[in-house]
């Protein structure tokens, strides 16, 4: 799946159990399960791993116990679907209450 730089995506997986010899690392800001976030950048592959993607909406710190801001992998996400909005089916329904819109 490729995404795109201020795409909205959804969270959905937060199972961050694995890390460096089976202990979890995990940054102070984490995604939440169904929660929507924007595209900020992506890290690209190297030797430690697959290309990931960092978040408008979370921040973490570089340093420390990590080298560089911390970023996410894209499985854990997937596109959010966006709809127009649209009333017409409330103004219908005050329409037929004979309500003044």
């Amino acid at each position: 799946m490729t995404f795109r730089v201020g795409q909205k995506v959804v969270c959905v997986n937060v199972d961050y159990r694995r890390g460096w010899g089976g202990t979890p690392i995990k940054p102070p800001n984490l995604p939440v399960l169904n929660g929507i976030y924007t595209i900020r950048d992506f890290v690209p592959a190297d030797v430690y791993g697959p290309e990931q993607i960092r978040l408008v909406e979370i921040r973490n710190p570089s340093g420390g116990r990590w080298e560089y801001e911390p970023s996410f992998a894209p499985k854990r996400f997937r596109p959010a679907v966006e709809r127009k909005t649209d009333i017409s089916i409330f103004t219908e329904m005050l329409t037929k209450t004979g309500v003044d819109a």
